[in-house]
C-alpha cells in the first residue's frame, strides 16, 4: 500500500470561543481525492486555509509524506489570486510556468485556456472579467503549476454545466497523473467523479 501523501487527524478550530470546525480526519495517498462536503459554517473553507497553511489548527495534526515540500508541492485554487493590474491572462500563465522553471514558449498556457473553454479572454486583463471568467483564471493558475497536492474551495462557483464538466475532467486528468486533489463543493458532479473519500461537515453546536 502507498504510504499517505498527507494524513490529516483530528483537526479543529476554534475563534473568539466558539469551535468552528469539528475534529476531521482523513489520508490520501498519491492520485486521489477527498471532496469535503456540508452546510455553510461547517468549516470547509478553514480547513482547505488550515491544509494550505493559511491558518492554524487549535487541536489535531497534518502530516506529510517527507518527500512533499508543503510550500511548493501544494496548488490552491481559494479565491482571486492576486493579478498583477498591467499582465494578460496569457500573461499570467506564461508568468507562473517560467516561475515553476518552463521555458519561455511553452505551450501550456494556451492548452488550459483552450481545455477550459476561454481561449478568447487570453488578451484581457483579469480586472476586466466577469467573476465567473476569473474563477477560470484562478483554475487555470492552478491547474498550470506543478504540484503533488491540488486544495480547491467549491471550484464550481460562478460556473455553468459546460464549465464545470470540463473543470471535473481537468481534476480527473491531474487524479490519473498521480496528483492528490482535496476541495471542497456543493455540486454532486465534483462529489461522484473525484471523491474516493468524501468527508461530510457538519455545523458543531
Amino acid at each position: 500500500m502507498s504510504k499517505p501523501l498527507v494524513e490529516v487527524s483530528a483537526v479543529s478550530k476554534t475563534a473568539s470561543g466558539r469551535k468552528i470546525l469539528a475534529p476531521v480526519s482523513f489520508s490520501l495517498t498519491a492520485g486521489e481525492g477527498a471532496v469535503l462536503t456540508g452546510p455553510n459554517g461547517s468549516g470547509k473553507t478553514t480547513l482547505l486555509k488550515i491544509m494550505a497553511g493559511r491558518e492554524l489548527a487549535t487541536e489535531g495534526s497534518i502530516r506529510w509524506r517527507e518527500s512533499l515540500d508543503p510550500r511548493a508541492g501544494i496548488a490552491t485554487v481559494l479565491g482571486d489570486p492576486p493579478y498583477f493590474e498591467n499582465l494578460t491572462v496569457l500573461e499570467h500563465l506564461r508568468f507562473v510556468c517560467v516561475s515553476w522553471g518552463d521555458l519561455p514558449g511553452t505551450s501550456a498556457p494556451e492548452r488550459i485556456l483552450e481545455a477550459l473553454g476561454i481561449a478568447r479572454i487570453r488578451d484581457s486583463f483579469p480586472l476586466e472579467l466577469s467573476s465567473g471568467e476569473r474563477q477560470l483564471v484562478a483554475l487555470a493558475i492552478g491547474l498550470i503549476r506543478p504540484s503533488e497536492l491540488m486544495i480547491l474551495d467549491e471550484p464550481e462557483q460562478r460556473l455553468d454545466s459546460e464549465r464545470r464538466a470540463r473543470v471535473v475532467e481537468l481534476l480527473l486528468d491531474k487524479k490519473r497523473n498521480g496528483v492528490a486533489v482535496v476541495l471542497a463543493t456543493h455540486d454532486s458532479q465534483f462529489v461522484e467523479a473525484l471523491a474516493d473519500s468524501h468527508v461530510a461537515l457538519e455545523i458543531t453546536a
